[in-house]
């Protein structure tokens, strides 16, 4: 009788708990693109269509005369950004 009361009090548990995890899955959208990272120096945010499109055209300079344009960020800091946003790109 022990065996069985313990057989019958798994199961359940088994079952609320694939009842559980299955309620969780149901709430994502796992037809959305998933999230782009943003790339931020200091307060400005530097990720953009534009950048993105001159970067993947191998136009780096561009974007970061584009950055430095946007944000007044010396060089170096632009071209990290610059940089950075590529390496999320990836």
């Amino acid at each position: 009788m022990g065996k069985l009361l313990i057989l019958v009090v798994g199961l359940v548990l088994g079952l609320l708990l694939a009842r559980y995890l299955r309620g969780q899955r149901a709430g994502r959208d796992l037809t959305a693109p998933p999230p782009r990272p943003m790339v931020r120096v200091g307060d400005e945010r530097i990720d953009n269509d534009e950048i993105r499109a001159l970067i993947r055209a191998d136009r780096k300079i561009e974007a970061i005369k584009l950055v430095r344009e946007r944000t007044g960020l010396g060089l170096a800091e632009a071209k990290d950004a610059v940089e950075a946003l590529e390496q999320t790109m990836r």
